[in-house]
């Protein structure tokens, strides 16, 4: 552990609680992801609500297959079983 982190550390023990309230609510301010100021929220909430309607109406015309949870789940593990066994070399 660097020195610095080390203090830091042996300074937060000295903060009254309220204090090390505000410090945490501050870094995770710091942290978090950039607020929406420029509509991509919308325009990716768009774009989900066009896939998912688009995929209704595949599933309304019968142009998809409908499988259950348990199915996708097997035909998943048959796939990754598949691409994890050895492979045979070529003589």
């Amino acid at each position: 552990m660097s020195h610095t982190l080390d203090h830091i550390r042996q300074e937060l023990k000295t903060l009254r609680p309220a204090e090390r309230f505000d410090l945490w609510r501050d870094l995770g301010r710091e942290f978090d992801p950039p607020s929406d100021s420029d509509g991509d929220e919308g325009a990716v909430e768009s774009a989900w609500d066009a896939e998912i309607d688009a995929r209704v109406r595949e599933i309304e015309r019968g142009e998809v297959e409908l499988v259950s949870a348990d199915e996708a789940i097997q035909r998943v593990r048959a796939k990754l079983a598949t691409r994890r066994a050895p492979r045979k070399s070529a003589k």
